[in-house]
């Protein structure tokens, strides 16, 4: 689908790369105003220009907009598709869930962020008494947000019994004696590439962002102990408070773990590894995870031209700013194996 794409200088390239992974074919990039507009979030004046490019099938906003903002945009691009941050995380994750867990997961979030959308309609529906965004009128839309509200009850239990049977799972793990530990980070530094070479196996893996969306675990062995190891969903920076909420049984795997691991892409700029390592950080922080061991690891060293010394320095030193304890940091290529057996001896010393 052609698409314009609308995201600060900040966010750019994490945009269009979450833009392309969705399937995106993004013709033309527009700054964010630095003022959102109260009605379109986009300025008046991209509106009408939208308006008459009939090149341009979908538009996508890269923050989260308001109900208002879906609504009048829709009223005036109705040939066009809509997309902010959140709807356009919750298309690419629906690429990769292969599991119902994260099926439940993503239609929640979905569902959650549709309805105030459609509240809103409701109320101005009601007041004028005209037809609703789905051309039903008032009672149709009534009878909508009765079903979105039916389904985000349904499901909602649905993720409590799952969360309920994880955490007994994890607690027959520990009385078994195993510990777990979780390889965490920023979505495409090589999480399940890791875990891949670490276990033998090959669960998918690609370019584009996101395709883990559901924890997969493996029992690894190593000089009679044994650990549980499991690959979670990858972070992103300013992850919407939204896919947070509706991932927290996925992301909670963490919160369970004996121990972590933080896997970087050290073979990026310098500034966006900072960056990188900031949102992580937070974003453990919004778990409420801290005290758990924890392994830097430095990925993708293969990919890295000349000395790496100063960059490893620095991914330690911030993450000994916002996290304690860090027991070590590690640099290890997942693609030619480098360094890969003494990470399995370093998780193995954590637990």
């Amino acid at each position: 689908m052609r698409a314009v794409l609308f995201a600060s200088e900040d966010y750019l390239d994490e945009a269009m790369s979450l833009a392309e992974s969705a399937g995106y074919d993004v013709i033309d990039i527009y700054k964010l105003p630095r003022k959102p507009n109260p009605s379109f979030y986009i300025s008046k004046d991209k509106v009408d220009k939208l308006i008459e490019r009939d090149n341009v099938e979908g538009v996508i906003i890269f923050d989260t907009l308001a109900p208002r903002h879906f609504i009048n945009l829709n009223k005036l691009l109705f040939k066009k598709k809509i997309v902010d941050k959140v709807l356009l995380l919750l298309e690419i994750f629906a690429l990769h869930a292969g599991s119902k867990e994260a099926k439940l997961q993503i239609e929640l979030a979905r569902l959650k962020h549709e309805l105030p959308i459609i509240k809103d309609a409701y109320s101005r529906a009601k007041k004028s008494e005209q037809q609703g965004p789905l051309g039903a009128g008032v009672y149709g839309v009534e009878s909508q947000i009765r079903l979105f509200s039916r389904k985000i009850n349904r499901i909602t239990k649905e993720l409590e019994h799952v969360k309920k049977f994880r955490e007994a799972q994890v607690v027959r793990t520990r009385e078994e004696g195993i510990p777990y530990v979780a390889i965490s980070g920023y979505t495409n530094a090589g999480k399940t590439s890791i875990f891949n070479a670490l276990t033998n196996l090959r669960q998918a893996t690609d370019s584009s962002m996101f395709t883990t969306t559901s924890p997969k675990r493996y029992l690894i062995t190593h000089n009679k102990k044994r650990v549980m190891l499991v690959d979670t969903v990858g972070f992103i920076r300013g992850i919407p408070p939204q896919i947070i909420e509706a991932f927290f049984v996925t992301l909670s795997e963490i919160k369970y773990a004996s121990a972590l691991l933080m896997v970087f892409d050290i073979s990026l700029e310098e500034s966006m590894i900072v960056e990188m390592i900031r949102s992580s950080f937070a974003i453990l922080r919004e778990l409420g995870i801290s005290g758990k061991p924890l392994l830097v690891v430095a990925n993708k060293v293969d990919l890295l031209e000349g000395s790496y010394e100063e960059k490893l320095k620095l991914i330690r030193g911030l993450a000994e700013e916002y996290y304690n304890p860090v027991i070590d940091s590690i640099l290890v290529s997942a693609k030619t194996l480098f360094n890969i057996n003494t990470l399995r001896d370093k998780i193995f010393s954590l637990v």
